[in-house]
């Protein structure tokens, strides 16, 4: 039997075409798929990263909410930001006058950054420290508590009393109002939280 080449080639060929259609679409389908897996594994783990940022953004209006206000209250103190050293002599001298001291020199250092254990590390911020030197002549011990205590109530701002002395300069004790009866020495450091260059909108 013979068969007829023509007759039976293009049947071939068309299966034959077939087939590769059929091939590359199933090759394709399956790049396809992998395709749109990959995108949709991108898409995933950019909206994991948005929803990470989302919420580490709430957390900082949280915190924002939660202690501005007392930023702002420590910059109103004089706690936090520039120091303002007019304001602390002023009050040195208001409570002098007001618990009549017979004399009063005064001297402050510039003020430098101040480190200690006990207050830690701070971020973005340094702890400064402004020492104050003051001699007194005063009419009797009680002078010098009372300024303390005045100073601690009245002036705006933080300090420590890092030394204080009083000495008796004679046996008998001068009523009059116009002679000191004891001379007294202290040493305050006071302290403000500066922000580094970049941090708090301040320049440090």
């Amino acid at each position: 039997m013979k068969i007829d080449i023509r007759v039976v080639r293009t049947p071939a060929l068309i299966a034959l075409v077939a087939a590769g259609l059929c091939y590359g679409s199933l090759s394709g389908s399956g790049w396809f798929r992998e395709t749109q897996e990959k995108e949709w594994q991108r898409q995933e783990r950019v909206a994991r990263e948005m929803m990470l940022k989302y919420q580490a953004a709430a957390e900082d209006v949280q915190q924002i909410a939660v202690y501005y206000p007392r930023f702002k209250n420590y910059k109103a103190q004089g706690i936090v930001g520039v120091e303002d050293r007019v304001l602390w002599v002023e009050s040195l001298q208001s409570q002098a006058r007001a618990l009549q001291f017979v004399s009063l020199t005064y001297s402050m250092a510039p003020p430098a950054i101040f480190s200690s254990p006990r207050f830690g590390k701070l971020v973005g911020a340094d702890y400064y420290g402004s020492a104050m030197s003051m001699d007194m002549g005063l009419l009797h011990e009680e002078q010098l508590i009372n300024l303390i205590a005045g100073l601690q109530a009245d002036a705006k701002g933080v300090f420590s009393v890092d030394e204080c002395t009083l000495e008796r300069k004679g046996k008998r004790l001068d009523r009059s109002g116009d002679a000191a009866n004891f001379t007294g020495h202290c040493q305050l450091m006071w302290f403000t939280i500066k922000g580094r260059e970049g941090h708090w909108g301040e320049s440090s």
